[in-house]
């Protein structure tokens, strides 16, 4: 095989990955179990709700985007005190604010489901309801195994 028949069996071959991967990635199980769509399954949304959680879901994500910005420059604050004498004061405060934006980040998050449910209608609270009992389940990070 020449060095031309080969680049092109290897560039077909990174053709029909990328394709698989695409497909994979908008077709594949993380479409409909991401947490949007399985709210929206969940609480069976209409086409207007879909539009006013699609509103909530961008000011949420901007809320803890920007708490999450703020948690990061106090760690890297706290982190830096490595390198410097041990001030105690200095050290606990800068915790107090990560602790205080942490909290924040759960009472953006209750706010958040709390905007989910005004746009429930009466017939989809039995939904909603049950849908806060996986809540905690749903958005919970996955802890690593020790090793």
């Amino acid at each position: 095989m020449n060095k031309t028949k080969f680049l092109i069996a290897i560039i077909i071959g990174l053709l029909i990955s990328h394709a698989v991967l695409f497909f994979l990635h908008f077709n594949g199980p993380n479409s409909e179990g991401n947490p949007r769509h399985l709210i929206i399954r969940k609480l069976h949304f209409d086409k207007d709700q879909v539009q006013k959680y699609d509103s909530i879901i961008k000011i949420h994500r901007n809320l803890v985007r920007e708490n999450e910005m703020l948690i990061n420059q106090y760690r890297n604050n706290l982190y830096k005190e490595l390198d410097k004498k041990q001030d105690s004061a200095k050290i606990n405060l800068i915790i107090k604010k990560i602790g205080l934006q942490q909290e924040n980040a759960e009472k953006i998050n209750y706010k958040h489901f709390l905007e989910i449910k005004s746009i429930c209608k009466p017939s989809q609270e039995k939904d909603f309801s049950e849908l806060t009992q996986d809540l905690a389940k749903l958005f919970s990070g996955k802890i690593r195994k020790p090793n």
